[in-house]
């Protein structure tokens, strides 16, 4: 003979009942925790990715300027500008005024380069001694400047020094 015990029954129903709001609890808690983590994660990847990019704009810049050097050292001219693509065409331009924002700024400040005066090195921010200007080589400060959605402005920067190598350099030492 089988006898059931109802108390048996009620206390599997009320057991079923506890394990299924723990299951939503944890639920609760671990989907938005889950959406946050990956929410983080996009926007740092997208930050990567930006900077990545600024940096190849970097270089890009460095190859312009070069370009803008070997077609004639009298185009690079003391001054902060604007580095811009030429509208319609495959050729840069040299603005003194900010262009319609692009994803990124290439803002250019080319100066004569500062010298040592007698060893001729070149004189960099926080040196001492006398120096001088060479005009054949420049000083060539390059800011990308960049401002996404949700980031304050950002930059990378970076100082080149170009010579007119179409000129024989001589120097006193």
């Amino acid at each position: 003979m089988l006898i059931k015990n109802k108390n048996n029954k009620g206390s599997r129903i009320g057991s079923s009942i506890v394990e299924l709001i723990i299951v939503i609890v944890l639920f609760a808690i671990l989907v938005p925790t889950s959406v946050g983590i990956f929410i983080s994660a996009s926007k740092i990847s997208g930050q990567g990715y930006i900077q990545h990019s600024a940096a190849v704009t970097l270089g890009e810049t460095n190859d312009i300027l070069r370009f803008m050097r070997n077609q004639g050292f009298d185009l690079l001219v003391s001054g902060s500008f604007y580095l811009i693509r030429n509208p319609g065409s495959d050729s840069w331009l040299i603005k003194n005024d900010l262009p319609d924002m692009d994803v990124f700024e290439r803002y250019i400040t080319v100066s004569n380069a500062l010298r040592h005066q007698g060893t001729d090195d070149i004189y960099f921010d926080g040196d001492s001694g006398a120096s001088y200007e060479d005009s054949d080589t420049k000083r060539i400060d390059i800011e990308i400047l960049w401002a996404p959605d949700y980031l304050p402005l950002d930059l990378i920067s970076q100082t080149i020094y170009i010579t007119n190598w179409q000129k024989t350099i001589t120097y006193s030492s």
